[in-house]
């Protein structure tokens, strides 16, 4: 496996690059903004760590579908993968090592985040508000990064499922959307039992519960039917696919 390759011609791309700058840039800006409206906007409060962070969380759920749909599917869409597949005969280790720098990518991502979020609600609460509050750093390190991680499996899954730039954001950025909506109108109708269907397709759900420590046994059929499942199908297409 090479993802050092995967990585360096994903950020050799004008595409790949642009997404990296581009992101990097707006999530300095959130979380800066986050951290500075806070103590702004309610200055008799500490600024919380935790407030920032979901600032911050908003432009990821976009983020890191776009970086783990592109670097895993890209090359299917702009047929390139065929000189992968020359230079590196082995389907299944071409596709690990798309997984592995993924996930390599987007964890650097993700913990630069955090260290914005910390570092943004510190000088929030030093310059305007009533200092910053890290009481519950321990949560933004469990519930919001475990779903963070759970939108990049579920990103992961579409990409090697559909094998396409267009057709995996489409599936990783549109469906959590939709089961989302979905389930507030359920609970608003009141139908405990549509609620009950959609739970078991709310990746994003089960993650925030897993995150607090309060997952069931319930909760493990969202990641078998929306991440082990989709990968599995996806290897064996990855493996079987004509190149051309």
């Amino acid at each position: 496996m090479r993802p050092d390759i995967d990585i360096r011609s994903y950020l050799d791309t004008r595409s790949g690059l642009a997404v990296v700058i581009l992101s990097s840039l707006a999530v300095l800006a959130i979380a800066l903004l986050g951290g500075l409206l806070q103590g702004a906007l309610i200055p008799e409060a500490p600024v919380d760590v935790e407030l920032t962070m979901l600032a911050v969380s908003l432009p990821l759920t976009l983020i890191i579908p776009v970086i783990a749909v592109m670097m895993t599917a890209g090359e299917w869409s702009d047929r390139s993968i065929q000189v992968t597949q020359l230079q590196r005969p082995s389907r299944l280790t071409v596709l690990a090592s798309k997984l592995l720098s993924t996930v390599l990518v987007v964890a650097v991502v993700i913990a630069a985040s955090v260290l914005l979020s910390v570092l943004a609600t510190w000088i929030g609460g030093g310059l305007i508000g009533e200092g910053a509050d890290f009481t519950a750093v321990d949560r933004v390190m469990t519930t919001h990064v475990t779903a963070l991680l759970a939108t990049l499996a579920f990103s992961l899954a579409m990409g090697v499922l559909t094998q396409s730039t267009v057709m995996g954001l489409l599936a990783a950025i549109g469906f959590p959307f939709i089961i989302g909506t979905a389930r507030q109108i359920a609970m608003l109708a009141g139908s405990e039992t549509l609620d009950g269907v959609l739970r078991a397709l709310d990746l994003q759900a089960a993650a925030t519960v897993l995150g607090d420590g309060q997952a069931e046994a319930f909760d493990v059929l969202p990641l078998l039917i929306l991440v082990v499942l989709p990968l599995g199908l996806g290897a064996w297409r990855w493996s079987r696919r004509e190149i051309g």
